[in-house]
């Protein structure tokens, strides 16, 4: 079955990378009404400011609705083309920590060397606020939006345990813990849901 592109769905997803919308395509005569329109307010950012609808921005362009759908799939399409170039070249790494129902969280610039999955690391400046300095890589997880790279990189307190991690992900597959399990519960919850001893 043929996949339908919605214009709901590409108006949504250009606003999310509008910076690179604007300078690719901004100064081009048959877009600019339309991407003027899209870069006066932050859609994206602002959760106050509801998503533009067709119709609104119809409205306000004075442009016809079958003329907007028409230039948002045109804009879309030569994303994908090889002539364009995404740039995200703009990094930030946010890293979020959890210890026992204690939380921080704080960004980070200029890494030069970014810990992968299962690495430990030691946060000599975070005892005070959770706990402990001890703690190890459970998710990462990258956003391209705007004309930036997020990085966000999860940890939790204790050390890494090969084992426990690749335990964990079967009983996950066997259908023993539900992903809500893995995101509400510690590791000794889930150890003894699975039936392994915690000491």
């Amino acid at each position: 079955m043929e996949h339908q592109i919605s214009v709901k769905r590409i108006l949504i997803d250009l606003i999310s990378i509008l910076p690179q919308i604007h300078k690719e395509f901004g100064d081009h005569e048959r877009y600019k009404e339309l991407i003027t329109f899209l870069m006066a307010k932050d859609y994206y950012n602002d959760d106050e400011i509801p998503y533009p609808t067709l119709k609104q921005v119809s409205s306000d362009t004075h442009l016809k609705p079958h003329y907007i759908r028409k230039l948002l799939k045109e804009v879309y399409e030569k994303l994908f083309d090889y002539n364009f170039s995404f740039d995200f070249t703009k990094v930030e790494v946010y890293f979020y920590v959890d210890y026992l129902k204690r939380y921080a969280s704080f960004k980070c610039k200029n890494m030069t060397n970014m810990p992968r999955i299962g690495e430990n690391i030691t946060l000599s400046f975070l005892r005070a606020k959770v706990g402990t300095d001890y703690f190890y890589v459970v998710d990462i997880r990258h956003y391209f939006e705007h004309n930036k790279q997020l990085i966000h990189i999860h940890l939790k307190g204790g050390i890494y345990n090969s084992y426990w991690y690749h335990r964990k992900h079967e009983a996950l597959e066997k259908r023993e813990l539900s992903y809500h399990d893995l995101i509400d519960d510690y590791d000794y919850q889930l150890k003894k849901k699975i039936g392994l001893k915690h000491y």
